[in-house]
Formats: structure tokens, C-alpha cells, sequence
């Protein structure tokens, strides 16, 4: 595992990154060097047999949107935050040392898993930075992360009501994305019990999102402090660009 990613997506399960900022992911990585963290490998499932499937799927996944992939494999279904769970994800930030890392803003209600790997993701940009404790990390230097933000999937689409809120246009990388989520056949292709299918379901949420910005499809993101950002220098070189 080589260092230095500039942005880094973290997942409790292979496909929730996909679903949630897989065409923002796909359109950073034509420039930055971007992977995802699935913290467990998402099995058992009800329509797979074989966790390495899965695993299979998920590099695929990777693969069409241009990105690395590293596994965590955390327990599924009891995924907890805990010590061992916050170390573990710590080591792998001091290991990548990214610029940006991206969490899952997740519910107990959605999903037990989601909500925990939120509170796994804050803890472990806090120990990535921490000094004095080197030993830890196998004598890993600390790692400083300075931007973190968050993305949504459906389930969690009801807690939307977050500051700092902003949407990226992934008009161009909504085929990509959704070709991503595809390679989960297993998940998504195998079965019919997902209605409307997944496919809908994911270009309904880039609609809506999209929607809010004035643009085809949108994937959603917020933060948790200020940044210093000159929109109104963005907004007139669009206009003067015109």
C-alpha cells in the first residue's frame, strides 16, 4: 500500500461509497489519485453465498470508476465503534495520508452498520493526528487530515437537514457511477426484490439532488466547519466564461 492519496472515501460496506459519491469519486480520480476504505467486506447478504464475490464486485466496481480500493474487514452486521475498530482505520489514514477523507453521514435507524462507521470515521481522523502514540501504528508518524466531509445514501436521505451542505454535477459521471453499482450483481443485478430496481433508485436521488442545483444529476455533501471559499469569484468566471 503506497502512500499518499489525495482523497480517501470510507464505506462500511462494499458499494455504500458507489451509492452515495461514486460519480464524484470517478470525476476526481481524471486528476487525484482516490480510493475507498470499505470497512467489512458487506457479507453475509441474503442473495450471496460467498464473501469473496463480493470482493470480486467491489474491485470491479473500483476498476470502472478509476480508483483503488482497500479492505478493512471489520466484522459486518456488528460493526462496532470501538478501539480496536478506530486504531484500525487510524493506521490505514497515517498509512494513505490523504488530503481529503469522505464518511457516510449515517442513522441507527437506517442502518446500525452505517451509523457506526460514521462514528468509527470522526474518531479515526482525531487518532490519525494524534503524536506520542506512534507505537500504536507500528511507529506510523502522525497524519494530519484537514478536510473531512460527508455523503448520503437513500437510507439516510431523511436526515438531510445538515449545514454546510453542497452538491457536485455529475451529469458526465452518472453512466459511470451507475455501471459501478451494477458490477455488485450479487446485490443489485441477481434478484428482483428491490423495488423500483437499483438503477431507479440511484438515478431518482441524482435527479433530486441535481434538482436543488440546477443541474441534470448531483451528488450531495456537507461539513462540519467553515471553509474559506470565494464563491462569488467562482460564480462570475462561469458568467464570464459565457
Amino acid at each position: 500500500m503506497e502512500n499518499d492519496f489525495d482523497v480517501i472515501a470510507v464505506s462500511p460496506h462494499p458499494d455504500d461509497a458507489e451509492i452515495g459519491c461514486g460519480g464524484t469519486l470517478a470525476q476526481l480520480a481524471e486528476e487525484y489519485r482516490v480510493g475507498i476504505i470499505d470497512l467489512t467486506n458487506g457479507e453475509p447478504t441474503p442473495f450471496n453465498d460467498d464473501p469473496e464475490i463480493r470482493i470480486k464486485e467491489s474491485l470491479e466496481a473500483a476498476e470502472i470508476l478509476g480508483i483503488e480500493r482497500i479492505l478493512l474487514d471489520l466484522p459486518n452486521r456488528t460493526l462496532m465503534d470501538n478501539i480496536n475498530s478506530r486504531l484500525k482505520l487510524a493506521k490505514v489514514f497515517r498509512q494513505t495520508r490523504p488530503k481529503i477523507v469522505i464518511g457516510m453521514q449515517g442513522t441507527p435507524q437506517a442502518s446500525p452498520d452505517h451509523y457506526q462507521s460514521q462514528l468509527i470515521f470522526d474518531a479515526a481522523i482525531f487518532y490519525s493526528r494524534l503524536s506520542k502514540w506512534e507505537h500504536k501504528f507500528d511507529d506510523l508518524p502522525p497524519w494530519r487530515i484537514k478536510h473531512a466531509f460527508y455523503y448520503f445514501t437513500a437510507r439516510e436521505m431523511l436526515s438531510i437537514t445538515q449545514p454546510l451542505q453542497f452538491i457536485v454535477d455529475i451529469t458526465k459521471e452518472f453512466e459511470l457511477k451507475k455501471q459501478a453499482l451494477l458490477a455488485y450483481k450479487s446485490q443489485f443485478r441477481a434478484h428482483h426484490s428491490y423495488n423500483p430496481p437499483i438503477v431507479d433508485w440511484i438515478e431518482s436521488m441524482g435527479l433530486y439532488f441535481g434538482s436543488m442545483a440546477g443541474i441534470k444529476y448531483g451528488e450531495v455533501f456537507y461539513g462540519r466547519k467553515m471553509l474559506n471559499l470565494n464563491l462569488f469569484k467562482e460564480f462570475l468566471k462561469t458568467e464570464n466564461s459565457h
